[in-house]
């Protein structure tokens, strides 16, 4: 008994003897995990960026068709030019039918079917010819035989008219005394200027300003040039302006409502 209580005593300090249990094991320690950087999500390229819309140039926005030539539609039909020339013929003018005429700096400047008037009556001549429309041919053969042969006959002596010298007749210019911004009519064969009246006894009127000088001159003048506008759209004298105080200019232009210039 008594040496069952020693043992008892004895066992805790055996228990102390004993070696003292291992440690566990401590887990083995790994560097830590760095931290893995999340995928950095690359930007997609971006879209290129549209360039800007240019300012569209301003086209040139295409210029209106001009439209034919002048010239071109003052063209006779033939009907019309034909009985032109047989009216001519039959009161006795002389004349040439020419070749079409027109101006290589101006479009609009020609005569389509011109002819070159020598005599628009006979016994009264054009010195050297004039280029113009038949029309206008025809209105100044009237003109002389029904105003200008009789008023001659009417000067002192009675003589009679053989010559009308001219002054322009067709020319490609601009008209003269305005502005001159349009076309003269002799740029379409429609105008014809007269410069003096030449009679058979070696007389001549020049066109001239001849107010109130009272004379069977100025009479002339005056009848004749009144006279021109019974077959004339257009006549220019002296007084009219300075640049037809040496001539009587004389044309067919066509007007809205058959309205004339008589000055």
């Amino acid at each position: 008994m008594r040496a069952l209580l020693l043992a008892l005593l004895l066992l805790p300090g055996l228990a102390l003897a004993q070696d003292p249990p291992a440690p566990r094991p401590m887990a083995e320690e790994r560097p830590a995990p760095r931290p893995t950087a999340e995928p950095v999500e690359k930007p997609e390229p971006a879209e290129p960026a549209s360039e800007a819309p240019r300012p569209q140039e301003k086209q040139a926005e295409p210029e209106e068709p001009a439209g034919p030539p002048i010239h071109t539609t003052l063209r006779e039909s033939d009907f019309d030019h034909s009985a032109c020339l047989l009216e001519l013929t039959l009161l006795g003018a002389d004349y040439a039918p020419q070749a079409p005429l027109t101006d290589p700096d101006q479009p609009d400047c020609g005569i389509d079917r011109p002819i070159l008037l020598h005599a628009p009556l006979p016994g009264i001549e054009i010195p050297g010819g004039a280029p113009m429309r038949c029309d206008t041919a025809r209105q100044l053969a009237h003109w002389l035989r029904d105003f200008v042969r009789p008023a001659s006959a009417l000067l002192p002596g009675q003589p009679r008219l053989v010559a009308l010298e001219p002054g322009s007749t067709y020319q490609c210019r601009a008209t003269v005394g305005n502005d001159g911004t349009g076309l003269s009519e002799h740029a379409f064969g429609n105008a014809f200027d007269i410069a003096a009246f030449r009679f058979d006894d070696g007389s001549r009127i020049a066109v001239e300003p001849r107010a109130d000088k009272g004379d069977l001159a100025e009479a002339f003048q005056r009848a004749v040039r009144g006279a021109a506008c019974l077959y004339f759209t257009t006549v220019l004298g002296p007084g009219a302006n300075a640049a037809h105080d040496n001539h009587l200019h004389l044309d067919i232009k066509a007007r809205r409502g058959g309205w004339r210039l008589c000055q």
